[in-house]
């Protein structure tokens, strides 16, 4: 059986080396989808999270939780993946939980997205 990995999203994928403590060590707008390969809720939504890339206001990521032991479970108390954390200049800002077997629905992404509001001209995809 082959590893499942994140990379092939094209998202930069995130590891506990990329916060200190909540804080997320990256200045601006970061969309960050917390996700366990495998999760199969997760999985699904990735494609939809992906789809958001260069339509949903900051930078998409992944942070990798597929490792149990991963301290970005106690860290951002982690229950259900996948999780989004919106981030504003390394600060937890806003979040939307999954729902157990079901993950985030699209209406949920789309409420985030439009929450953000509306991507400006010129930002990182």
């Amino acid at each position: 059986m082959t590893e499942r990995t994140w990379t092939a999203t094209g998202l930069p994928v995130l590891g506990a080396g990329d916060f200190s403590g909540t804080r997320l060590e990256r200045p601006g707008l970061a969309v960050v989808c917390f996700g366990a390969t495998w999760c199969p809720p997760t999985r699904r939504f990735m494609a939809k999270f992906v789809a958001e890339r260069g339509r949903m206001n900051g930078e998409l990521m992944i942070a990798d939780i597929t490792d149990l032991e991963s301290p970005l479970w106690d860290t951002f108390r982690i229950e259900i993946t996948p999780t989004v954390v919106v981030f504003r200049d390394g600060e937890a800002r806003q979040r939307v939980d999954g729902k157990r077997m079901i993950g985030i629905t699209a209406a949920a992404l789309a409420k985030l997205r439009d929450e953000l509001g509306p991507r400006a001209p010129g930002a990182r995809k």
